[in-house]
């Protein structure tokens, strides 16, 4: 079914086949159909004998720099997530330069490159520095501008004419016309049925395991979710008959059930491991992207059982998701929990312990800062202490190669702190690079962190880029930090749409606080809908800022119609 961003495409392709070389990017975000799109536009190469090949063995990154200067006329360059070849550490811009070596060379002519990217990552790698000597993707920025071709999130009324009318004689697409949320159709047509149907009809363990990994990738966690901590979690998730009649390998069932695969590779919970490892506890789970999604909208208004709070102080290992997860549940009034999380993630070292290592709560026997550590993670933890000495000596280079090496194993934290020490400097280009690949690796606070220095540095529109992309992490209060500035600067439209995005992401006042605008803009239907809203959610608690919402329901209550009763606008109800 073409749409706009199809005809660009099945332009730059007959170009190609008309003998002079190509590239085209499509640049769009997870699911929106960019990889099918490629495929459907290429297929008519084939009868003119062009051959199509995929860099990936042993690397994508390795793959493409080995083989492209072998590469020869008639032949497509599949670079699918292009960001594996373009920003791989030290082989990205070898990478770019091959790539434009060859579309220049009329002796090879004609060759056809497409690849597909998120949009954060083609702001990564075409951004400007703000140091002209400083600049870590020259290459790929002379390769990328101006090639692009936009993918839009959604179909458009046009396109959804045509849907519909395809829809008469093709059940999937009827399904899709019915189920898709705000006309995201290649979203649900990407599998999301067959994942959605396998969650609903999960057994009561599968079902609890599933829920227990939601929760802790909204909350902050990061991807990979100890089996250990799934196991413990999942118990408070059933009431305690339904849990204490599971066989008593049931996680080993729910597991089995999670994993199993539809509509190819994707899977509810896909078993991960960083390293070979013969133990069942070293095993680590990561959730299916779209079930995050799904579960960061219906799940948003829920806070995890007891359970859920007792598994993370003794099993996660990283001091990155400790954090967050007292910062959840100091954000829920779980006090005692977010007291006992926040001394756990003090006294855990700079390098985490392995995956199914035995870290107990702080009421037991907790390993300390002089603890022993695994050999591979001393040499990590050794490399994130060569990245910082680089730092201080103004190498940031080399601090970044350092950073990088660590980050990719359990020095997180260090990489964070790397790119924040690059913004101070003025690598900004490099700052943002550093920080993506850092909240991606499990510290994803530095995105918040890096928000608020572009926004003291009057840079609002990467400020608030940064907020969105910590929001995404779960770290939604850069995004009220934002708005409240906004406000009070009088951009009272600009703060009202930060709020807007802040409750998209479930933060806990942002409901309060958008029923709080529409109330002095004398829309009072829409502040009782919201702020009941608000209160059916469980927000427990406001900012000194606003007027708490039970006085706009109290004292004269709620009418039959389950409409709240709106007091006198009197200040000393405040």
């Amino acid at each position: 079914m073409p749409r706009e961003h199809d005809v660009h495409l099945q332009r730059i392709v007959d170009a190609a086949r008309g003998g002079k070389s190509q590239l085209c990017v499509l640049v769009g975000e997870s699911s929106t159909g960019k990889t099918r799109a490629c495929w459907e536009a290429i297929q008519g190469l084939a009868a003119d004998d062009w051959r199509l090949w995929h860099p990936f063995d042993p690397t994508r990154a390795e793959a493409a720099l080995a083989g492209l200067a072998a590469v020869g006329p008639k032949t497509v360059v599949w670079l699918n997530e292009a960001q594996h070849y373009l920003a791989a550490p030290q082989v990205g811009e070898p990478i770019a330069a091959a790539l434009r070596t060859i579309l220049t060379d009329t002796d090879r002519a004609p060759i056809l490159v497409v690849g597909t990217l998120w949009p954060v990552h083609w702001d990564q790698l075409t951004s400007l520095p703000a140091k002209p000597e400083h600049d870590p993707h020259t290459q790929s920025r002379h390769l990328l501008t101006g090639r692009q071709v936009h993918v839009p999130d959604a179909f458009t009324e046009q396109d959804l004419i045509a849907v519909r009318s395809a829809a008469e004689t093709d059940e999937r697409l009827a399904q899709a016309l019915a189920g898709a949320a705000d006309r995201r159709i290649t979203q649900f047509l990407a599998g999301v049925p067959a994942l959605l149907d396998r969650y609903r009809h999960a057994g009561p363990g599968a079902r609890a395991v599933l829920d227990a990994a939601i929760d802790a990738r909204r909350l902050g966690c990061g991807m990979e979710l100890p089996a250990a901590f799934l196991e413990e979690a999942a118990a408070d998730y059933l009431p305690p008959s339904v849990f204490h009649s599971l066989d008593d390998d049931w996680f080993e069932h729910a597991v089995a059930y999670t994993g199993r695969p539809v509509h190819g590779n994707a899977a509810l919970l896909q078993r991960t491991r960083r390293v070979p490892a013969d133990n069942l506890d070293d095993r680590c789970f990561r959730l299916a992207d779209y079930m995050e999604q799904h579960g960061r909208r219906t799940r948003s208004h829920l806070c995890p059982p007891v359970s859920f709070w007792d598994a993370a102080l003794r099993h996660l290992p990283r001091r990155t998701d400790v954090s967050a997860m007292a910062s959840a549940a100091s954000a829920r009034w779980r006090l005692r929990h977010a007291g006992l999380l926040t001394e756990r993630a003090r006294q855990l070292p700079w390098s985490a312990p392995a995956i199914g290592a035995d870290v107990q709560p702080p009421e037991y026997d907790w390993l300390d800062e002089d603890a022993s550590w695994p050999t591979e993670h001393l040499a990590c933890r050794a490399l994130a202490d060569l990245a910082f000495t680089a730092a201080e000596a103004s190498e940031y280079d080399q601090a970044a190669a350092l950073a990088l090496q660590a980050g990719e194993c359990c020095q997180p934290d260090a990489l964070a702190e790397i790119a924040l020490r690059h913004e101070e400097a003025g690598l900004t280009v490099e700052a943002s690079d550093l920080a993506h690949h850092a909240a991606a690796s499990g510290a994803p606070a530095c995105l918040s962190q890096l928000a608020m220095m572009r926004e003291e540095a009057a840079l609002f529109d990467q400020a608030e880029h940064y907020a969105r992309a910590a929001a995404e992490y779960g770290l939604t209060s850069t995004l009220t930090d934002l708005a409240v500035r906004r406000e009070a600067a009088g951009h009272k439209e600009h703060a009202e749409d930060l709020w807007e995005a802040a409750a998209a992401y479930g933060h806990p006042e942002a409901l309060a606080n958008i029923a709080r605008f529409q109330h002095e803009g004398q829309d009072i239907d829409g502040a009782a809908r919201t702020a009941r809203e608000a209160l059916d959610r469980g927000d427990a608690a406001y900012p000194h800022r606003i007027k708490p919402l039970w006085v706009w329901l109290w004292p004269h209550g709620i009418e039959p119609d389950g409409t709240p009763t709106f007091p006198p606008y009197e200040d000393h109800l405040w």
